[in-house]
């Protein structure tokens, strides 16, 4: 596991900040060395767009930030820093496959959004350190790894992980708006209207007619969890007391379809028409692969 995040983060240790007589502002890259930072995709950090190490964009957002000092494989002083910050989509949050790191979705434009089940972040932090092995050895028991990136003659390493998180965000929807809800049952079609007003974390509520005689108005609440949605309505105004509870799935391109009952026994199939909007806001996993820097260490987490 950490013998693939390594490599990822060996390679881009070396651009992160090659030169510093550049104009000001970010270059078609991503890099801004006046302010030390770049922010492009994993495949441009090599400063090769049409190839490079890295073909294309790496399907991966990258945010890089490093200390004054920080000049790889120039022997910059000890307390020099680097950290890395990739985003990416995918189907997969295994651990066996790095969270989805090789098998990330193509994603081409910062713009739009992926058909993904996953949102996956990793941050982490690299620093110059000094040869002392007692210090090396608390690093270790903090659980800071070595970056893989040269030592001294006594075995310690000249760089350290000392900061690395996985974060894990699943997809939600939201389905606030305007519905048309189409009930199959009997092998006839019923068709309604549907206005979702509100919905706080997985539950929402709304209101509701049947098309072809708006005295029969309904209310309705439910909840969505993942790509599964539940709702539960009932009647308000003719037909009052008549109630429908209905599950179902949201496809990746925001419809929904799924089964329905009713109180009077009745049951059938549905699908509505409109558009679920994707967040991913929900945090199901966070996977410390190093702790946070030693008490002590004198400079901060970005």
């Amino acid at each position: 596991m950490k013998k693939l995040v390594l490599v990822a983060v060996t390679f881009v240790f070396l651009f992160a900040a090659v030169g510093t007589a550049f104009a000001k502002g970010f270059d078609e890259f991503g890099y801004n060395y006046d302010a030390r930072i770049f922010n492009g995709w994993y495949g441009y950090y090599d400063k090769d767009i049409s190839g490079g190490w890295v073909t294309g964009t790496g399907d991966a957002w990258l945010v890089m930030k490093w200390s004054q000092d920080w000049s790889p494989m120039a022997n910059e002083p000890v307390g020099a820093w680097v950290t890395n910050h990739w985003s990416w989509y995918s189907n997969d949050c295994e651990e066996g496959t790095w969270y989805g790191w090789d098998t990330r979705l193509p994603w081409t434009d910062p713009s739009v959004t992926p058909n993904a089940k996953y949102y996956i972040t990793d941050f982490s932090k690299t620093m110059k350190v000094s040869d002392d092995p007692n210090a090396w050895a608390k690093y270790q028991e903090g659980g800071a790894y070595d970056a893989g990136w040269g030592n001294y003659d006594d075995g310690v390493p000249q760089y350290v992980v000392f900061q690395d998180v996985v974060s894990v965000y699943e997809r939600s929807w939201s389905v606030v708006g305007n519905w048309v809800l189409t009930f199959n049952y009997g092998g006839r079609d019923y068709i309604h209207d549907m206005t979702v007003t509100t919905q706080t974390d997985g539950s929402f509520s709304g209101t509701g007619i049947y098309e072809p005689d708006h005295s029969y108005t309904w209310n309705v609440t439910g909840t969505v969890s993942g790509d599964s949605i539940n709702f539960h309505i009932l009647y308000t105004g003719s037909n009052a007391g008549y109630t429908v509870d209905a599950t179902g799935t949201i496809a990746p391109d925001g419809t929904m379809s799924g089964n329905w009952t009713s109180n009077a026994g009745q049951s059938g199939t549905w699908i509505g028409a409109g558009t679920a909007t994707p967040n991913y806001n929900n945090l199901i996993a966070t996977y410390n692969l190093a702790t946070t820097s030693p008490k002590g260490l004198g400079h901060p987490i970005f």
